[in-house]
This record gives C-alpha cells, sequence and structure tokens, in this order.
C-alpha cells in the first residue's frame, strides 16, 4: 500500500458520493484534526488511515465532543500523539507523556494565548 493508493481510494469515494456536503465537511474536520503517518505500519497505512476518515465522516454533523473522544480511540492519533501505550509513574516508573493532553487542549480546542 502507497500513498497513492491511500488518495485514489479516498478520491474515488469523495467524488462519487451522493452526500458532498458530508465529504467536504469531513475535509475541513481533516484539515484541523491532523495526524501523521509517521511510525505507522506500512502494510495498514491505507486501511488506518481511511478508518479514520470514515470518523471524520459519521460525526460531520454531529456533536464536536463525540468527535474528539472517537478520534482520542483511533490508533492513527494515538500513535501521532505519542500516547498509545502511555503509562502513568507508578505503573511505568517514569512521568508520562502528556503530549496528548496538551495537543488536543491547544491545536484541537480551546487553543492557549
Amino acid at each position: 500500500w502507497t500513498g497513492a493508493a491511500k488518495g485514489n481510494v479516498w478520491i474515488t469515494v469523495v467524488t462519487r458520493s451522493s452526500d458532498q456536503l458530508r465529504q467536504r465537511v469531513a475535509w475541513s474536520l481533516s484539515q484541523t484534526l491532523v495526524m501523521s503517518h509517521e511510525g505507522v505500519d506500512t502494510h495498514r497505512k491505507t486501511e488506518l488511515y481511511l478508518t479514520y476518515y470514515d470518523i471524520l465522516v459519521r460525526h460531520a454533523f454531529g456533536s464536536y465532543k463525540e468527535l474528539l473522544r472517537e478520534v482520542s480511540y483511533s490508533p492513527v492519533m494515538a500513535k501521532y500523539l505519542t500516547f498509545l501505550e502511555n503509562k502513568g509513574l507508578v505503573a511505568g516508573g517514569t512521568y508520562p507523556d502528556e503530549n496528548y493532553a496538551r495537543e488536543i487542549m491547544q491545536l484541537f480546542t480551546v487553543g492557549l494565548h
């Protein structure tokens, strides 16, 4: 699977879909709730991205709170924001990675001054 495969599947679905407004809102959400392909298994990359995009399509006209909740459980976002297998001080012996909490607050919701 390559980036071209991901793009081809996405373009085919989006351009032939009967719900164009939903697809455009989902695309806009994808520009806000960004994620990266770094560290994602290349054999499953296309499937993971399309599953993530399906979350955006499903919540395009719904609650932003519910969208953030489902995006938070996405494996792609877990890898991107480094909270996959994150452990607390008691369980891991080190301080937990707070990158996810900071990014949710700073980038995806209220922002910081």
